[in-house]
Parts: C-alpha cells; structure tokens; sequence
C-alpha cells in the first residue's frame, strides 16, 4: 500500500478542491492509505466518510502566525504519517512541502490548476517536484514559456467528474431556473455581478452558489430582487443543479453540469465562449472548460447568450453526459495519477 499526502488551501467550493476530493476517495477505493492537509471546509466530512485521513493546516494565509504552525504541523504530519508521495495543489503549500523535503524523506509531486501571478519573487519562490501534472493543454503551454521547466517531467490529467452523483432525469423547458457555481473572491465573481443585473432585466430566477470575501456584498447589492439568491458555500451541488433548468460559468461546475445534460454558457472570468456546442469541445478542452484566452466576458454579450440559449431544446445538449463519462470521469483522472504514484 502506497501512502499519499495532498496538500492544498482549503476545501471549500473551487475547481483545486473537489479535484482532491474525488482524486483522495478514488485513491482510497484503490487501497491507498490518504491524508488530506489544508486549512478544512465544506468537504472535510465527505473525505472522512470515504476512509480518507484529514487533518488541518493552515496553509491559506501568508500570516507568519499560519506560515509557522503550517511548517510545524506539515512537519509532525509527514514524520508521523510517512507518506511515500507529498502531492500539492498550490503555490504555498508547494513552497512549505519543498522545505520539509529538505528535512524528510519523500517524493514531492504538485498540481498546476491554473495560472498563477508572475514576477521576480514569485518565479523565485514557485516549487515544482520530481513529478508536475496540469489539468489542461494551455497550462503546460504556459508553464514551458515562463518557468525554467525545460526537461520537467510534465503530465497532463483531468478534472474528472463523479458521474454517478452528477445526474438527472430531463431537464424542464422552457428553460426557468439558471443557476451558476463558483468562489466569489475578489477575482471570481464578476459572473455574479453580472447576473444581479441580468435578474433586474429578466424573468429567469437566479441562483448563485459559492462563498467568498464578496459573498455580503454581493447580496448588497442584490437587495430588492426577488428572482436571484445567493446560497453560501453548500456542499450539496448536484442536488442545487438538478433544481436548475440552464447553467452559466466555467470549470469544473460546468463539467459537473455537462455531466447532467444541461444546457449552458460556457463564459467566466477568464473569458467567454458564449453557449457551448460540440464544435467548440476542441477549444473548451485545450483551456479546461474556462474559456481562458477567449473573447473578454461582458454584459451584453452574456445577455445575448443567455436569450438565445433560451430558445434551444433540452435535446440540443444530449451529448454532454456522454462525452463527459467517456473523457471526464473521476476513474479516468485517477487512472492518471496512479500511473505515476506506482513508479514511486
């Protein structure tokens, strides 16, 4: 039995996140022994329930306070657990797993989820590991043009997706009730901005799922409209998508929404592709469904989108649970990652 420690943030909603829920309990149905480290949320109770070990580090925060009890407890945890393969899933807990690797003996490996903030510093202080894998083709494109990783060891996986938890009977026409998941940070939320004045102009009843440092304000400034809530972090998605007739954001909940056949706008943050069709599958994975690169989301666009997504039959988006099972599911994204862990 090989044992594996993942390290990340926390577990609250977010893309990073369920990808270490659903890698952790798919390892465990394998028989590996797993610890999860990070500063805990929402899915700490799942991970327990499926046999996974979990344990709290505040490996959130920059705060000396935190940086020094993370070093302290990471170092009690990987000399107590000694585990075969330290795996993190952001750039401070791959600095604080790089510094214990000085210290004890292991196999580092990381997880690049998405683009992180470039500079002199923290090119400087940015840890790889023996092992590097990136969720989609752009990442590694990115990460070859701005780190010196010429030779690395680079392995591309997926977002998989429980296909099982995420299901549904038919979705209702005419279309609603939208929904859209996402972090609402500072960077994260300007879909939800823009649906609190889509809510001011249209029939649709709205919800927004996910918490954040905007979460309040947000609601703020929602204040008055009947047709748009904001729930808070839950860890209860599938069950809020299968409430939902049409799905507008990115990433991973737009994967997760695929799973479920629902008819969507594939644009966020990081750009929009407008309603996903299968001739834009290409595009969508090269960027891992969040529409990186793409045209600059705006509220007139979205609008247009979402009016025209309006007009399109349930039976338009059929193809999604298909192609999701085939090329998204958790078995897959495991698979990837077992294939290197037994080199170990």
């Amino acid at each position: 039995m090989k044992k594996i420690m993942q390290c990340l943030m926390g577990l609250d909603i977010g893309g990073a996140e369920t990808h270490v829920v659903e890698l952790s309990k798919g390892l465990v149905a394998r028989g590996f022994d797993v610890m999860v480290a990070s500063n805990g949320g929402l899915y700490e109770k799942e991970l327990i329930q499926a046999g996974v070990r979990v344990v709290t580090i505040p490996m959130h925060s920059k705060n000396p306070v935190y940086v020094l009890k993370s070093l302290y407890l990471l170092y009690s945890n990987i000399r107590s657990f000694k585990p075969d393969v330290v795996h993190a899933h952001a750039r401070i807990p791959a600095l604080y797993v790089s510094i214990m690797k000085k210290l004890l003996k292991f196999r580092m490996m990381t997880t690049v989820h998405g683009k992180f903030k470039i500079n002199w510093v923290l090119k400087k202080i940015t840890q790889w590991g023996e092992e590097i894998f990136v969720v989609s083709e752009d990442i590694e494109t990115y990460l070859l043009e701005n780190y010196d990783l010429k030779g690395a060891s680079i392995h591309q996986t997926i977002n998989g997706i429980d296909t099982e938890k995420f299901k549904r009977d038919a979705v209702t026409y005419p279309y609603k009730k939208l929904i859209h998941v996402s972090r609402l940070e500072k960077d994260t939320s300007k879909m939800a901005g823009l649906l609190i004045g889509l809510a001011a102009e249209t029939d649709l009843d709205i919800t927004v799922v996910g918490g954040g440092e905007m979460l309040e304000e947000l609601r703020s400034r929602s204040s008055g409209l009947e047709n748009i809530t904001f729930t808070g972090s839950t860890d209860q998605v599938d069950a809020m998508l299968r409430q939902a007739d049409i799905f507008v954001g990115i990433s991973r909940a737009a994967l997760e929404a695929m799973s479920m056949n629902m008819p969507m706008v594939l644009s966020g943050e990081y750009g929009a592709m407008g309603i996903l069709s299968e001739d834009k599958l290409k595009t969508a994975i090269s960027n891992n469904f969040t529409a990186r690169g793409m045209t600059e989301l705006n509220y007139e666009n979205l609008k247009k989108d979402i009016e025209a997504l309006r007009l399109m039959p349930p039976e338009a988006f059929e193809w999604e649970r298909e192609f999701t099972e085939k090329h998204y599911s958790v078995g897959k994204m495991v698979d990837d990652y077992v294939g290197v862990y037994a080199n170990v």
